[in-house]
């Protein structure tokens, strides 16, 4: 019995010992717990992968266009006739300065025409001068009709006062009345002279500028004869030949200036359509592209309302730069790249990099945790998107996004080598 309950009392004090032991350690750890400057345990960081964001990257399209001139005018004669003179360094260099004589036609009946208009011309000068000298003596009798009017009435007056007091008969009287009629009819016809005159003088003054008018037109049709560059240029189609005869409003040639070149090409309407900054609009820059290699700066100036029916092409013009477009030969084969322009604040991530609409997630690399930010998602392809966040430039974008993710939650970052 004493056994027994010394073998009791033995396994109580060990229990007792181990509780002891266990509440100690508990309260050990407390205290420990609560010492300042003891590390504490920490949250368990989320592994990431990464993107570096740099601006979009600039993409090219690559189209085909055919050189034209952008100032062409067309030389067509204006008058009839037979070449008689071809200006060789024209016709060799196949260059034109501007108001160089081109072609010369036959003009001795268009000559002749000017002399003739030109003789008329001081004939009816002569004619107006006629004319005003008699109107120069019309008014000088109407002066000389109007003093005998005046002499005449005064001795009506009178001889009427000596009639009044018997001096003179009524004999006497009629021939004074005879004379003052007379008088006053030829100051009448004297007017009546200066009226006619200065009719004529208005006639030859008309017929004098008929005939300017005339000499005018001869001139013009003398001219005719020859066909001018309207302006420095190149000759296309230039070939002409002495002896030929043309008509009025045949086509000599055509001539344009070397510095103003254009590109007609066909874009697709998905690229005229696409959002920003993919979107092709006038005052795009191009790079044109020759054959050999030669690059030269463009820009769209154009693009046509109506697209190709079969392919869903729009036509549009390029302007070449002035600097480079005297090499280009007119109907040359070019490549036309429209390059995509870098838009700060755009870049390119991937489908997986957005959450919801529009959420996506950057890395506080201060702290190594996660920043969420709205994105306006600006185009979205198949495998990548489009996206502007302003300022963003150099930040750490999460690709992997997962829908556990928040904001504030700690990473670990692994950039895609």
């Amino acid at each position: 019995m004493r056994n027994t309950g010394a073998g009791n009392r033995h396994a109580h004090w060990h229990g007792h010992r181990s509780l002891r032991g266990a509440a100690a350690v508990g309260l050990l750890a407390l205290g420990l717990s609560a010492i300042p400057g003891l590390p504490v345990a920490q949250e368990q960081a989320v592994p990431v992968e990464t993107q570096r964001l740099t601006p979009a990257a600039t993409g090219a399209d690559t189209y085909f266009g055919t050189v034209s001139a952008s100032k062409m005018s067309g030389l067509s004669y204006q008058a009839r006739g037979c070449i008689v003179a071809v200006s060789e360094d024209a016709e060799r260099a196949r260059k034109a300065r501007s108001g160089q004589v081109l072609v010369k036609l036959d003009d001795q009946r268009t000559r002749l025409a000017l002399k003739t208009a030109e003789a008329r011309i001081l004939d009816l000068a002569a004619t107006v001068e006629e004319r005003q000298l008699a109107l120069a003596a019309a008014r000088a009798d109407d002066r000389r009709r109007n003093e005998e009017l005046d002499f005449v009435a005064e001795e009506f007056e009178r001889n009427s006062t000596m009639l009044g007091r018997g001096l003179i008969n009524e004999t006497t009287m009629d021939a004074v009345e005879r004379r003052f009629m007379d008088a006053k009819f030829a100051a009448e016809r004297a007017k009546e002279a200066i009226a006619n005159a200065e009719a004529a003088v208005k006639r030859a003054e008309i017929a004098l500028e008929i005939g300017k008018l005339e000499r005018q037109t001869a001139e013009i049709n003398l001219a005719d004869t020859s066909l001018t560059a309207p302006f420095d240029g190149i000759l296309v189609g230039f070939d002409e030949n002495v002896g030929d005869c043309v008509q009025e409003g045949e086509l000599a040639g055509q001539i344009y200036v070397p510095d103003q070149k254009a590109v007609d090409v066909f874009f697709l309407i998905s690229r005229l359509s696409a959002p920003e900054p993919a979107r092709v609009a006038v005052g795009a820059a191009v790079v044109v592209t020759r054959v050999n290699g030669e690059m030269c700066d463009g820009t769209i100036t154009r693009i046509d309302t109506e697209a190709d029916l079969e392919n869903q092409f729009v036509e549009a013009t390029v302007d070449v730069d002035p600097t480079c477009a005297p090499d280009l030969f007119l109907n040359e084969a070019v490549e036309v790249q429209v390059t995509q322009d870098r838009v700060e604040g755009t870049y390119t991530v991937p489908n997986s990099a957005i959450l919801g609409e529009n959420t996506v997630f950057l890395v506080d690399e201060a702290t190594q945790r996660l920043v969420a930010v709205e994105a306006e998602v600006v185009s979205r392809g198949t495998r990548e998107a489009v996206v502007r966040l302003p300022g963003a430039d150099g930040r750490l974008l999460v690709t992997s996004g997962q829908s556990s993710m928040a904001d504030g939650l700690p990473v670990s970052t692994q950039e895609p080598g």
